[in-house]
């Protein structure tokens, strides 16, 4: 998942961009006009920093000329980049720490491409990971970091006719010596899956709430009094 794959989608064409010669008052009217809180300053094509709008105002009094002064005299913040072929996770990892609402995306050459925002980068990373789809659930299972292959439990989702669009693993804050894994899973039938991953000895820490859930437990009780009836 490259960047350039997504970047006719959500970037910012008609994001303001200004030069280090652009005009201290014109830079200030424009983002104020704009409702635009930050953007890219760029010195030969290249992005060199970020112009915010409460920078601009705080150095708006200290000089009676500052509204002609060429933004090369005036601080700017530190502008996080990101490349056309850089992977998506990748600039998500950068926008995290990140000042302003933006980043500015450059080719090969370290010359400025587009505008995208943090937070339609962050709807495009939650997209990718299904976070928000009414089509998953979330489960979550804790197991020892050790000693544990993810096939095999992947292979029990699977003989439950359940598919993992996407998963992540973090450790334990309880005990350092397991390991968290958090599941996104499509099922019809997500009780008995839940129910039978308990089944393997596989520790369930979180599962999604269903509608049904009280009905799907005295169904599942039923029918193990009938296969007890059976023996």
């Amino acid at each position: 998942m490259l960047l350039n794959r997504y970047i006719e989608q959500f970037s910012l064409h008609e994001y303001p961009v200004f030069t280090l010669e652009d005009r201290f008052g014109t830079v200030l009217d424009l983002l104020g006009a704009q409702g635009r809180s930050c953007a890219p300053v760029l010195d030969g094509g290249k992005p060199v920093g970020l112009v915010t709008l409460a920078g601009l105002l705080a150095h708006s009094g200290s000089r009676a000329d500052a509204g002609l002064l060429p933004l090369s005299s005036v601080p700017h913040s530190p502008l996080t980049t990101a490349g056309l072929h850089e992977h998506l996770l990748d600039v998500y990892s950068k926008a995290a720490s990140a000042r302003g609402e933006i980043l500015a995306v450059v080719d090969h050459d370290g010359y400025f491409s587009a505008v995208i925002e943090k937070n339609r980068l962050a709807r495009e990373v939650a997209a990718l990971f299904h976070l928000g789809s009414g089509e998953c659930a979330t489960i979550e299972i804790e197991v020892p970091s050790s000693g544990i292959r993810l096939s095999e439990i992947l292979d029990v989702f699977e003989k439950n006719d359940a598919r993992i669009p996407a998963f992540g693993t973090a450790p334990s804050r309880i005990e350092s010596e397991s390991t968290i894994i958090c599941f996104r899973v499509q099922t019809h039938d997500l009780y008995r899956l839940v129910a039978n991953l308990g089944k393997y000895g596989y520790n369930v820490r979180y599962a999604s709430p269903t509608a049904g859930s009280a009905e799907d437990e005295l169904r599942e009780k039923a029918l193990e009094f009938i296969r007890f009836m059976d023996m």
